[in-house]
């Protein structure tokens, strides 16, 4: 319907534009896609990227600390071999049963202190004392103190609960004297039990990092054992955490991750334990907010804690440099390292992380550009070639149309003589073919009813046949029955000598039971039991004597019906026989019918072969006739429709297919008179002849009339006219 009214130039051009503006159209909105779906993935993969190259150095750090702190703990546990060693040179350890020595013990943590009196600790027999001067020799420790330069001290069990207190050591206070008198609780002040009392208690070693005094050590401790494996004190060897790890911070401050990042270390407090360059170490920054207003170091060290090991975490906050313009968003990259406490992160601003990612969109942006710009010179490209490719068809059909109109004229001219022609000689052969239609339908009935008579026939032989065969097979079962009648007579015989045998047992054991009976009630009681058996078989042989008796009645009657039914089976054996003499007459006489029958409809067969052969010789001559004149008619629509076809190809080329059609009617009609022309049109019966009749010019009276009937002679007619 959009195109209907449009040259076939203009048709043309629009189709070519929209078949390759529309695959255009699809492939930028793909490339489009594609190219936004890249630009996202990109970013992804350059985000993942930088994400990773931070990774990779929180875990080495994490792996350095791992190394560290197994290193330590080898040294620390040969280092408390040789203190137990020093210590078993030294004696035995023991209490004095009646010397007691009074401490004023202080809580390492608290610093409460509480007065206690505890028997003296012995190495076999020397007091260890109570020395607090440096400058004093005391047992064990200085020696451990000068062989290894680290600190040991002797711990001495306080009480049940488990509370340890530094008798001997070589550990000193902040005012330089050592620090015996301080003791390890068992339970610490936030309520939960002392790690290294805990394992003591239990008879265990410990190892790791602990408070010592007033500062974090690499520790080892073991339980002293009394002979009854009681728990009675420990010994302690360590180092400060400070002396272990500081060639560790060094490492971790000359780390650098690209131009701004760093790696630093927090404690679970929010102390800096290694800071960017080392200028906050020892500093708290617990309370530290970003540009958000939100704590961003308790909020790292919250996540860090929930970590297990070997698991990293990330914290993203937004923070303003000293002498920066404007706050920028930042990445850290955390791990938690248990065994010391320690809070391991690496951190850069995220415009530098994403870095590639800005120039990978940029690119994108790029292409983005390049794409739509190749695009609109495809579509330009198009406009162009389908202008030309147009313009060359549309002149091309032009030449085409004008030779098929010239062509449709003569043929119409020459079909309408042949359809007239064909049309005559249609008719003569119409009126031979009804004559001998109707000569070949009275040689049909003849025939029908000659072949009819000889089935009958046919049906009455077959019929007699087998009438004879039941004749005859009847004859043989009667036959049959009598030999089986005289067979149950000879039974019957039998029966009745088997039946007078059995009558003459049962009289004979009637006759026993009797005599049996009488010598029975001659014996007295002892031989009134055998009286009853004899009495019952009497009973039985009478009941059989009955028996025998009715049933010798019975064989003699079926005996008697026996012979009677001989007799009876005779006289139907002689009936069947003259049946079956009698049908065999018919059947012959039958036979002799059904032959003449067959010979009769053989002959009337021949007869209506020959007729129905020349009547199909006529019949071929009238559908020649008849296809001749329809070809000629058909020739002339065809011709028409041609006509037709040329017209609205014109107006679609040019845009005038009206007056085409009507100049193409005028070439067909020449001089002829219109109502002819109209009345050979719609005896075409065609659609072109239908579609001539709407277009002809309605000029006089006697043309619109006969184009009227024309069109209301037929349903499909009326309904064009309509």
């Amino acid at each position: 319907m959009m195109f209907g009214h449009m040259k076939l130039q203009t048709k043309l051009l629009t189709i070519g534009l929209l078949l390759s503006v529309i695959p255009l159209l699809v492939i930028l909105t793909v490339v489009l896609r594609q190219n936004r779906m890249m630009n996202k993935t990109s970013s992804e993969e350059c985000l993942k990227l930088a994400l990773s190259g931070l990774d990779p150095v929180v875990r080495g750090v994490y792996g350095m600390c791992i190394n560290q702190e197994q290193t330590s703990q080898q040294m620390m546990n040969s280092f408390l071999n040789v203190a137990r060693r020093i210590l078993d040179n030294a004696g035995q350890v023991n209490f004095s049963p009646d010397e007691t020595a009074s401490w004023n013990a202080v809580n390492q943590y608290t610093q409460e202190a509480i007065r206690v009196d505890l028997p003296k600790m012995k190495l076999g027999d020397v007091w260890l004392g109570q020395n607090t001067d440096v400058h004093t020799p005391s047992l064990v420790v200085d020696e451990v103190k000068r062989m290894l330069d680290i600190t040991c001290t002797i711990f001495q069990r306080m009480n049940e609960t488990g509370d340890m207190l530094r008798v001997c050591t070589n550990v000193q206070k902040a005012d330089g004297t050592r620090a015996i008198g301080t003791y390890i609780p068992r339970t610490n002040p936030d309520g939960k039990p002392n790690p290294v009392i805990d394992s003591i208690l239990q008879g265990r070693s410990f190892q790791g990092r602990a408070f010592v005094v007033n500062a974090w050590y690499i520790t080892a401790y073991e339980p002293i054992f009394d002979s009854s494996r009681n728990v009675i004190g420990v010994l302690y060897v360590g180092i400060p955490e400070e002396r272990v790890i500081a060639g560790l911070k060094q490492e971790i401050k000359k780390l650098k991750i690209g131009r701004t990042g760093y790696v630093y270390v927090l404690d679970s407090q929010g102390n800096y334990l290694v800071s960017q360059d080392g200028l906050r170490d020892g500093e708290n920054i617990w309370e530290v907010r970003d540009e958000n207003n939100n704590l961003m170091v308790q909020e790292i060290c919250a996540k860090a804690l929930a970590l297990s090991p070997d698991q990293i975490a990330e914290h993203r906050y937004l923070w303003k440099d000293p002498g920066d313009s404007a706050a920028g968003w930042k990445i850290a990259r955390i791990m938690y390292f248990k065994p010391w406490d320690w809070i391991i992160g690496a951190g850069a601003t995220e415009d530098e992380i994403l870095e590639s990612r800005k120039k990978v969109e940029a690119i994108g942006r790029r292409s983005k550009g390049l794409v739509i710009l190749v695009v609109a010179l495809a579509f330009l490209g198009t406009v162009l070639i389908w202008i030309l490719v147009a313009r060359g068809l549309a002149g091309k059909l032009t030449q085409v149309i004008e030779q098929l109109t010239g062509n449709a004229e003569q043929t119409s001219s020459a079909s309408s003589q042949v359809a007239q022609a064909s049309q005559v000689m249609a008719e003569g052969a119409n009126e031979q073919a009804a004559s001998l239609e109707e000569i070949s339908s009275s040689l049909e009935e003849v025939s029908s009813m000659t072949r009819q008579n000889a089935d009958y026939a046919r049906q009455a032989t077959t019929m007699s046949n087998q009438a004879r065969e039941a004749a005859e097979r009847s004859r043989e079962v009667m036959g049959r029955m009598s030999e089986a009648i005289l067979k149950i007579k000879d039974s019957s015989d039998e029966t009745d000598k088997i039946i007078k045998t059995i009558n003459e047992i049962a009289f004979q054991t009637n006759l026993l039971a009797l005599n049996a009976a009488v010598e029975a009630a001659h014996a007295g009681d002892a031989g009134r039991g055998f009286a009853v058996v004899a009495e019952e078989v009497r009973s039985l042989a009478q009941r059989c004597a009955e028996a025998a008796q009715n049933t010798a009645v019975l064989i003699d009657e079926s005996r008697e019906n026996t012979q009677n039914g001989v007799a009876a089976s005779r006289e139907v054996g002689e009936a069947l026989n003259q049946v079956s003499d009698a049908i065999q007459k018919v059947s012959q006489l039958v036979g002799d019918v059904s032959t003449a029958s067959d010979a009769q409809a053989q002959g009337i067969e021949q007869v209506t072969l020959a007729m129905n052969q020349i009547e199909k010789v006529m019949q071929q001559n009238t559908a020649n006739a008849e296809q001749s004149a329809s070809a000629g008619e058909e020739l002339s629509a065809q011709a028409e429709e041609l006509t037709h076809m040329a017209a609205i190809l014109m107006g679609i080329v040019g845009g005038n297919g009206r007056d085409m059609t009507m100049r193409g009617f005028r070439g067909l009609t020449g001089d002829r008179k219109p109502a002819r022309l109209i009345e050979a049109a719609g005896s075409s019966g065609s659609l072109a002849g239908r579609r001539l009749l709407h277009s002809l010019p309605l000029k006089t009276k006697e043309t619109t009339e006969t184009q009227r009937k024309l069109l209301m002679s037929g349903t499909e007619g009326k309904d064009i006219y309509d």
